[in-house]
């Protein structure tokens, strides 16, 4: 029973899903439900009332990789497949985790931090001479695909 998690972070009801699954507009499928789903206790409902054995997240991002469901699932008391809350935090923060792979000597690609309001921010001279010609860009906290 595969249940959207809409662009607005709303859990979307099981029948309305699969149609965004085969194809159908999400937006123009929102536009037509009713705004039941603005409460606190709309996307708790929209799991409970699946009675499911076992959920298996298949989310990217926010609210998703960063340990929110896990969290959910396991105020709910439902099995999930994945790793636990903490791993799902943890790891979602590109920073902390390569701090804790470096501190623990795990081998990891070289890597800097940059933050926004930082005052003398790295030009590409010195990017490139610390990190090498190809480089990636990501967020610290976003999906590994913003960036």
């Amino acid at each position: 029973f595969p249940v959207l998690i809409s662009k607005k972070g709303i859990m979307i009801d099981s029948e309305t899903s699969k149609r965004a699954l085969f194809g159908e507009d999400e937006d123009e499928l929102l536009a037509g439900l009713p705004n039941k789903n603005a409460d606190i206790f709309g996307p708790i409902d929209s799991i409970r009332n699946l009675k499911l054995d076992v959920l298996f997240p298949s989310v990217h991002g926010n609210l998703g990789e960063d340990g929110t469901l896990a969290g959910l699932f396991r105020l709910m008391n439902i099995p999930y497949v994945g790793s636990g809350l903490r791993a799902h935090a943890i790891s979602f923060d590109k920073v902390i985790t390569k701090e804790l792979m470096t501190v623990n000597g795990i081998r990891n690609t070289k890597y800097i931090v940059i933050f926004q309001n930082d005052k003398n921010k790295p030009d590409w001279d010195s990017v490139s001479k610390q990190l090498g010609e190809v480089v990636f860009v990501k967020a610290a906290n976003q999906g590994s695909s913003v960036g």
